[in-house]
């Protein structure tokens, strides 16, 4: 190596994470239009859907109930696939730069029973939001899509999901 010049670069690491997770809805009280499920991160500056890792031998729907239950203390059904995002970022793991590739599956889901509760080692807030305000306050466009690929999905199934169950 000559003099002055930098250091060989470190080879950067690489990791891949999958998760799962939802856009949960519900009728807003008095019929007057629907609310979404979100949570806050980071001190309350990220708004985000909930969504975590899949565990080994969980089935992607699985996780996306688990983790909204985890996250929000809201009981959820899937509905629907909505498909999957992909994204990328850099953190340091022992000062090693770290590439992460993370793949996201949402799905349509459906309010079952619950209160909101944030889980407190993850999430700072919880919290049902118009879905007008939902789309202003989610910080990510990915996710954003992701309510709006649910909207249409619930308008689509909306004669299905409002038959009396017998």
């Amino acid at each position: 190596m000559r003099q002055g010049s930098p250091p060989p670069a470190k080879p950067q690491a690489r990791r891949r994470v999958t998760s799962a997770g939802g856009v949960v809805l519900r009728e807003r009280a008095g019929g007057s239009g629907l609310e979404v499920l979100l949570i806050a991160v980071k001190d309350g500056r990220v708004w985000s859907l909930p969504k975590g890792q899949v565990e080994p031998g969980e089935r992607y729907p699985q996780t996306a109930v688990r983790e909204v239950w985890e996250e929000t203390g809201i009981r959820a059904r899937v509905l629907a696939p909505l498909g999957s995002i992909r994204y990328h970022f850099t953190v340091r793991d022992d000062g090693v730069p770290t590439t992460v590739t993370k793949e996201v599956h949402h799905f349509l889901m459906g309010y079952v029973a619950g209160r909101p509760r944030p889980q407190k080692e993850e999430v700072d807030g919880v919290d049902w939001v118009p879905v007008r305000e939902a789309l202003r306050r989610l910080s990510h466009q990915n996710e954003r899509d992701a309510v709006l690929r649910a909207l249409a999905r619930w308008e689509a199934m909306a004669p299905a999901l409002q038959k009396p169950q017998g």
